[in-house]
């Protein structure tokens, strides 16, 4: 009797667990599949009452964000393409110029004492402490007598600065996790620290190398504050771009909704390329700290 009562409650104890995982799935995921349904919505059936989840798709936002088709003339769609394509460069040069500049200076910080190293990490760190608002007018001022302002240059150098620190941080970790045993070996054996490094020490944390480059993408990805001031026409992002998206109509959400989407992708493609190094890197994270 005391079996079957407790064979019942663990049933029901289970479906009361995947209703509770559906609802948080369908919170954490229903936003995002109203915004790809809304993409290929028309301006009559997205403010449609009630809601169409059946309808004629339209692909006149795509169409508008990447240049193409029917909407490409359209008012809305100027400057779009350039604003994705200016994000793309931003975005990826700078993950790779903080990743490989945050890697080098995580080493030398886990590898070698020197005088102010615990200053220079705090300081680091503070960089992301501070709010981008506290130094737009900094950077305004400095990028307009620079020539840097509206440029794609100065948009990268934004990004390095910004995920330079987190980038240095991260891969400290993951370097004091690999025994300094392994770089005396090599050097007992006749080869230089340059060697160890890029042979031996390097191929070990390139899980976390994934998993920083992951995070620098995102807030390089993400990034408006600085985008929406440092540029006025030619190095906007797409971020930026969509956020004033209009028309002959007033607002294009179609178009808004569509380029959420494209901003949503790239993401998605990257993380699910490093996947494996990401999730091993993580693991070697929590491991290397024991």
């Amino acid at each position: 009797m005391s079996r079957s009562r407790t064979s019942a409650t663990d049933h029901v104890a289970r479906w009361l667990f995947l209703g509770l995982l559906a609802i948080y799935t369908l919170y954490n995921l229903g936003p995002i599949f109203w915004l790809l349904i809304s993409s290929f919505k028309s301006r009559m059936d997205m403010f449609s009452m009630p809601p169409k989840v059946f309808f004629a798709p339209d692909f006149s936002g795509y169409q508008s964000v990447f240049g193409i088709g029917a909407a490409k003339d359209s008012a809305s769609a100027y400057g779009v393409f350039d604003s994705l394509l200016n994000s793309v460069i931003v975005s990826t040069v700078g993950t790779a110029l903080a990743v490989f500049l945050g890697t080098l200076a995580g080493y030398v910080c886990s590898r070698f004492n020197f005088i102010g190293k615990s200053d220079f990490m705090f300081f680091v760190l503070s960089t992301r402490m501070l709010p981008p608002v506290a130094v737009l007018v900094f950077y305004h001022l400095m990028f307009a007598e620079l020539g840097l302002a509206d440029t794609r240059i100065g948009l990268i150098l934004v990004a390095i600065f910004a995920n330079v620190g987190l980038a240095t941080w991260i891969m400290k970790g993951f370097f004091d996790g690999v025994p300094k045993e392994v770089e005396q070996i090599a050097i007992v054996n006749g080869y230089t620290r340059m060697y160890a490094f890029s042979r031996l020490v390097l191929p070990m944390v390139k899980g976390g190398i994934a998993a920083t480059a992951g995070f620098c993408f995102i807030f390089a990805w993400n990034e408006f504050a600085f985008a929406s001031i440092l540029t006025t026409t030619h190095a906007k992002t797409l971020p930026v771009k969509i956020s004033a998206a209009s028309g002959a109509t007033g607002i294009e959400w179609t178009q808004i909704c569509a380029a959420g989407v494209v901003l949503i992708i790239p993401v998605l493609i990257f993380f699910y390329l490093i996947r494996k190094h990401l999730l091993m890197g993580m693991t070697f994270g929590v491991l290397g700290r024991r």
